[in-house]
């Protein structure tokens, strides 16, 4: 597990819930998506994941490269060792929901969500669909990505993003936790009619910048001021991104939050939850 610190500034902020302590913890490795972002400028940024999988690629780190699937039993234990409650950010360098990954390998990182209730696990997925094949325990907030430009090598017309956002929440709405999510990042179009037209579908949310290493390019204000209007009219928590202080109005007026509700409502769903193996819907 990688601990996010407060004072490095690749740390992923969002892990700090609550004051808590935030990790990274990959106890699957690996993706297959090959995501990409078409820069305002024209460049293509690359998934951060693969970056740091390329740049730090060794006998004992990603030695297949980033687009083999990696499985690390002996990681499976490490948030046991942990008894401080934290933030765990379960898929830092992986998608755990990524079709190429055995539905048994994903019940075992569930079953140790299950097991340390004291934690907040973080699951980010692009292949939404699949979260509807699981029972997730009520400490883990269940969230996807917004549709990259590109993947799996192909682009991606507005159109098709359009159509994958749109399942993305009509498929949250459906999975049964007490808080499920979207990262958009980057926020690239405007969102804000689609995210209306499915109240009550998240809790949270996390906006960020596009960025290609440390040049950022903000979003568009309107379309950020438009998604704004539309959560605060659901009482959806936001969090910005670090990078989304190149945007002015965001950098005046920031935001940290997390769903306010969801203490008491998960230390209810943990009071009645049987720790067990989790079954299949």
């Amino acid at each position: 597990m990688n601990e996010q610190k407060p004072e490095s500034k690749s740390s992923i902020e969002w892990t700090r819930v609550y004051g808590r302590r935030g990790y990274t913890w990959n106890p699957v490795g690996g993706c297959h998506h090959a995501c990409r972002w078409t820069m305002p400028d024209g460049t293509t940024a690359e998934c951060y994941a693969e970056t740091v999988a390329n740049k730090f690629r060794s006998d004992k780190f990603m030695p297949h490269g980033f687009d083999h699937h990696y499985f690390n039993p002996e990681r499976l234990k490490e948030p046991t060792a942990l008894h401080t409650p934290a933030g765990i950010f379960l898929d830092s360098m992986s998608d755990l929901m990524g079709a190429w990954v055995p539905s048994e390998q994903i019940e075992e990182v569930l079953t140790v969500c299950r097991e340390t209730p004291q934690h907040i696990y973080f699951l980010l997925t692009k292949n939404a669909p699949r979260l509807l094949q699981f029972k997730f325990p009520a400490n883990v907030w269940v969230g996807a990505s917004s549709p990259p430009d590109f993947m799996f090598g192909k682009p991606l017309a507005r159109k098709q993003q359009t159509a994958m956002l749109t399942r993305i929440l009509g498929i949250l709405e459906r999975v049964d936790v007490p808080v499920r999510w979207i990262s958009f990042e980057p926020l690239s179009w405007d969102v804000s009619a689609l995210v209306s037209s499915y109240s009550g579908a998240i809790q949270w949310t996390v906006i960020g910048a596009a960025s290609s290493g440390r040049k950022y390019f903000p979003p568009d204000v309107d379309h950020f001021r438009s998604l704004l209007t539309a959560l605060d009219s659901q009482s959806v928590a936001v969090f910005y991104k670090g990078n989304l202080k190149s945007l002015p109005l965001a950098a005046s007026h920031w935001r940290e939050d997390f769903p306010g509700d969801f203490k008491a409502s998960v230390l209810d769903s943990l009071a009645t939850e049987r720790i067990s193996q989790p079954t299949l819907f």
